[in-house]
């Protein structure tokens, strides 16, 4: 283990424990890379995050704000700001079974997320998840990022609020990195610079501490009056939008070929924040331009970064000469994929869905670019105009596009308060361990994760959790639903409550057996083994009794909640079965992970709506009787203005069309009906009853009607 390198410390890391990592290093060091192999290799439930549009298009993911469902408002982290935030989320059914099934998450460009972005991602994954007590709901966090880059953004009266709960900005200030620090590991081979003298120089740029022979070198770039010939290539880095339009419209311009626009192909959802080039791209024959995807072709004709010139527009069809190329470049059109993430209805596994999908040259005009923008890009010549740096870092990221200090020139000289980094920043990069220290606590986390995997699979507390919301969910709506229906529920938290409490006796078990060193291997596989057969009958039993719900409801946004509520309990357990089952005999991280992804949901089908879309109506003595009623509840509702639960419940109008009442007196028997309500609408469902014991030549059977059971009215 001693010789591992950075990169695959961090892959260990990240698939073989569930410590959260940050992993950084200087531009070019391969940190797109390795989230490109981990999202390609990992055998976890993954999904990635960015703090932008393009950012999280780039990385193959979403925003934070989008899948997290966050306000763009300051979160503060105290309990009301947790409450409110909970309150206003408006999340789906499918983003929660996402955020259930997480198991590790990945934000990229992690130093542009502000300290409460991150507390506040940490409430909504305790919240979800039902897991309060364990930072980020038991989510193992992968921080990608170089904090000496791009810079956290917070306006003036939003850290007038914030700078009462945090001493800084940055994401490592927040409560849950301070609660729970990372494990960090730097990636130290640089692959952009061969230059051993100017990665000197950036190095210093980097940490603050420029000294007077790199200072000089770069001073000796400066011409501010450069002004390269065409074939050279140069591209300008400026640090504001309207700079970098404003020169590639004019020299654009300059051009007398006949302009060619063309025209993004966009379908589904795409935002307009997100497109990664022009919308509208208007391109001349003669016109610089840079490609702004890697080449899937083999061999690789271009890559991100790569400037050329265009040689020919012919129809839709460009070709592009490069410096250096012996061959042109027939451009194709490229295809960019806007992503949500979802779950697998059959394995509960997150998957990514296209939902919207960006078609267009991947060029951009390539005169000049912000160095927002050029983040990530590899230029060979480029002139930085960086005198009006407006945050720490973007020096560095402009001077780090470049292969060589011989690439650059400056066009506007850089002085030393360009170049000043956040002491925050420095104090918390000096901190980090050395990678002695990193590699020796990898072996322990790795080991450790075998055991919180072991201790997790027999943790039933968070299927309580889910039970006991969803018993508090129906309560609240009971009412509506048919007699019997809030029972059931709560006894499936009984049996949840009874497993859960052998289950935290068993988990002591386990620890005591862990703690002695060494472990014994053959007595915890012999414990594992047996308390398996315990377990999985009872789960089995849990199981047939979810299937035998009897819950109805003539309200489609309760029976929603309802369905919903019990499906994911039943795929909880279902997956929790399997699991314990597949590794009673042999637990292991890789046979632990091998069950998940073949864990494929078993049959269970459940509809609590009273009326399918075809009006079929519920289960009665009398079910056109029942009809008729639904369709006066029904009615009356319309005309009254009230919801149909107020006017009569399912349970009320099954008890009408059972028993028969014939009068005020009997009606009031009827679960629902108090004496306003029988004066308010009492007449009219007397008499379709009435009409219908008539036309059927029927007699009331309110004599056998459980009065025992009618519950008071006021």
């Amino acid at each position: 283990m001693s010789g591992f390198s950075p990169y695959e410390c961090a892959k260990e890391f990240a698939t073989h424990t569930d410590r959260n990592l940050f992993i950084t290093g200087k531009a070019g060091t391969g940190k797109t890379t390795f989230l490109r192999h981990l999202r390609a290799e990992t055998t976890k439930q993954l999904a990635v995050v960015a703090p932008t549009g393009v950012a999280a298009v780039n990385a193959g993911g979403t925003t934070i704000h989008s899948f997290f469902q966050l306000p763009f408002t300051p979160f503060t982290p105290t309990p009301a700001g947790q409450e409110a935030l909970i309150a206003r989320m408006k999340m789906s059914s499918a983003r929660r079974n996402v955020i259930r099934e997480l198991e590790v998450l990945v934000i990229d460009e992690i130093s542009m997320v502000r300290a409460d972005v991150l507390d506040a991602i940490d409430t909504v994954l305790r919240h979800v998840r039902h897991r309060r007590a364990e930072p980020f709901g038991g989510v193992q966090m992968i921080f990608i990022g170089d904090l000496y880059q791009l810079s956290p953004v917070a306006k003036a009266d939003e850290w007038q609020i914030l700078s009462a709960y945090y001493q800084g900005i940055y994401f490592f200030h927040s409560r849950v990195m301070l609660e729970t620090p990372p494990v960090c590991v730097e990636f130290d081979k640089i692959f952009r610079q061969s230059d051993n003298v100017f990665i000197q120089v950036l190095n210093e740029v980097r940490n603050d501490a420029l000294s007077p022979e790199g200072f000089s070198l770069l001073q000796s770039r400066y011409e501010p009056h450069f002004n390269p010939s065409p074939e050279e290539n140069y591209i300008t880095l400026t640090t504001h939008n309207f700079t970098a339009d404003d020169i590639n419209s004019t020299e654009l311009e300059k051009i007398s070929a006949k302009a060619h626009l063309f025209t993004a192909v966009v379908k589904g959802e795409f935002p307009e924040k997100a497109f990664p080039v022009e919308q509208e791209l208007e391109l001349k024959e003669g016109a610089k331009v840079m490609f702004v995807r890697n080449d899937t072709e083999t061999p690789r004709r271009f890559f991100n970064g790569k400037i050329g010139t265009i040689t020919s527009i012919i129809d839709q069809g460009v070709t592009v000469h490069c410096p250096g190329d012996t061959d042109e470049i027939s451009v194709p059109q490229v295809t960019w994929e806007n992503i949500r993430y979802t779950t697998n209805p059959e394995n509960q596994t997150v998957e990514e869905e296209i939902i919207g999908t960006f078609e267009q040259l991947p060029l951009r005009l390539a005169w000049a670019i912000t160095i927002h923008k050029s983040q990530g890009l590899t230029f060979d010549k480029a002139i930085i105009d960086a005198g009006k740096a407006f945050s720490p870092g973007q020096v560095y990221v402009a001077l780090s596009r470049c292969r060589s200090l011989h690439s650059l020139v400056l066009k506007s000289p850089i002085n030393r308060y360009s170049i000043g980094m956040d002491e925050q920043v420095i104090r918390f990069s000096s901190s980090r361990p050395g990678m002695a220290g990193v590699l020796e606590e990898l072996h322990s986390a790795k080991e450790q994760f075998r055991m919180t995997l072991l201790l997790q699979l027999f943790n039933f507390s968070p299927l309580l959790q889910m039970a006991r919301s969803w018993y508090f969910a129906t309560k609240e709506n009971e009412s509506s639903f048919s007699e019997g229906t809030l029972p059931f529920v709560d006894g499936i938290c009984k049996q949840l409550a009874e497993i859960e409490q052998v289950g935290g006796k068993f988990r002591m078990q386990l620890q005591q057996i862990i703690r002695k060193v060494p472990v014994d291997s053959t007595y915890l596989t012999a414990r594992i083994s047996a308390s398996s057969v315990y377990f999985t009958d009872k789960i089995e039993s849990l199981l047939r009794c979810l299937q035998e719900s009897i819950a109805t409801t003539d309200n489609r946004a309760n029976a929603r909640e309802y369905d919903e509520d019990i499906t994911a309990i039943f795929i909880a357990a279902a997956l929790k079965k399997e699991l314990i089952t597949a590794t009673a005999n042999d637990f292991s991280v890789e046979a632990y992970y091998k069950a998940r992804n073949l864990f494929r949901k078993p049959a269970f089908v459940i509809s609590s709506y009273s009326r399918d879309s075809k009006g079929e109506q519920l289960k009665s003595i009398h079910p056109e009787l029942l009809g008729e009623l639904v369709q006066l509840r029904n009615k009356i509702s319309k005309e009254e203005k009230l919801p149909i639960y107020i006017v009569a419940s399912v349970k009320t109008l099954v008890q009408m069309a059972d028993y028969l009442p014939e009068d005020e007196k009997q009606l009031l028997k009827i679960d629902g009906f108090g004496k306003k309500k029988v004066q308010r609408f009492g007449a009219q469902f007397l008499e379709l009853i009435t009409s219908y014991m008539t036309a059927y030549d029927i007699e009331s059977r309110m004599i056998h009607f459980p009065e025992t059971k009618k519950k008071k009215k006021k």
